[in-house]
């Protein structure tokens, strides 16, 4: 028998693929929802297509293990999410330099970061210059 984590069913789905067999139904169910939204993020039209509350979620995670099967382990499937990626951007030193000059919230200069980083990304480049 498989432990019941997230980690021990991806295992098998992904690396220790001759150990699926032992993964129980039980299981499949469970972890069904969890593993269909991250297959969402490359699938999205397969995810939608097992998105159906009268869907055996059990054949539901044996339909993903097969699909998987002939493809390489995906490296995208544990991602962080892109918000992340963009804070790193900014050096906090950036961030110190831009809330002090305007006088921004941190709160508010993280929802520029995010929906404005080229024109923050400017702004600082201009910044910079006149501190020169």
């Amino acid at each position: 028998m498989i432990d019941n984590n997230i980690l021990a069913i991806s295992k098998c789905m992904f690396q220790n693929r001759n150990d699926w067999i032992y993964v129980t139904e039980e299981q499949k169910k469970y972890f069904f929802f969890i593993f269909n939204r991250y297959f969402s993020k490359k699938y999205p039209d397969m995810a939608q297509l097992l998105n159906d509350k009268d869907m055996d979620k059990s054949l539901g995670m044996d339909l993903w293990f097969h699909f998987m099967e002939n493809k390489p382990y995906p490296k995208w499937f544990w991602s962080k999410n892109e918000k992340s990626k963009e804070e790193s951007i900014l050096t906090e030193e950036e961030k110190d330099l831009l809330i002090s000059k305007f006088g921004f919230k941190f709160e508010e200069l993280d929802m520029l970061i995010t929906y404005h980083l080229d024109e923050v990304k400017e702004e600082l480049k201009y910044i910079k210059e006149q501190k020169k």
